[in-house]
């Protein structure tokens, strides 16, 4: 797929991964919405993507139920005139619980309901947008930590990540959607020079799967 004016949608926008895929993709010149709850945050990294690229919009949720994420299938769509062309289907680990400590259950459940839903949401309805409107589009799902704190639990995300990327995949192909999945990789050291090449690294796999028409089905580590 060509970048360049291509429609891409990016999820958690206002976070450090989310900021630095929305940086990367403006300088690429494609047309970007970028969303997250934080609309402050949101509107600061627009801004800054304006100064690249003026075709850059930005849409604050109020939550990220399925209602929401229609309303905002639906901005996209008056605003472009199209579905979007690429899903950036990113979203931040939240830190899970300690298999021992009390209450682990609970929290567990929450998280990561929380954590697995909105994955599939944007997915779904983004991939049924493109399967009616006849787009042959890209979903790359996208993991990331901010935190050392956020790296607890990351195996277990990343195998959800993984197994969403791998079905989609099988179902999707028969309307020539693509999927795709990044995971960062463990690191020992919370160097913030690691975190920082990590961020340029994921950032490359997901214009990789983006640009390479060959690629779906699979996962990639950085």
């Amino acid at each position: 797929m060509d970048i360049k004016c291509a429609v891409i949608l990016i999820t958690s926008a206002s976070s450090i991964f989310g900021r630095a895929l929305a940086l990367h993709y403006a300088r690429l010149g494609a047309r970007l919405i970028l969303c997250d709850q934080d609309e402050t945050s949101l509107r600061q990294i627009t801004l800054q993507c304006q100064t690249i690229n003026p075709d850059v919009h930005y849409y604050p949720m109020l939550s990220t139920s399925a209602q929401e994420v229609d309303a905002l299938f639906d901005y996209i769509e008056r605003t472009y005139q199209q579905t979007p062309d690429v899903l950036i289907n990113h979203w931040p680990n939240a830190p899970f619980p300690s298999f021992l400590s009390e209450h682990a259950s609970t929290q567990f459940v929450d998280q990561w309901n929380r954590l697995t839903a909105n994955f599939f949401s944007f997915g779904y309805t983004c991939a049924e947008r493109m399967r009616l409107s006849g787009v042959k589009g890209v979903i790359v799902n996208v993991i990331s930590y901010n935190e050392t704190l956020e790296m607890a639990g990351i195996e277990s995300a990343a195998s959800m990540v993984a197994g969403f990327t791998h079905s989609w995949a099988k179902e999707l192909t028969p309307f020539n959607i693509r999927v795709g999945g990044v995971i960062p990789q463990l690191v020992t050291e919370p160097e913030f020079s690691h975190g920082m090449m990590q961020c340029d690294e994921l950032t490359r796999h997901t214009e990789y799967i983006v640009a390479n028409e060959y690629f779906s089905g699979r996962v990639v580590s950085a």
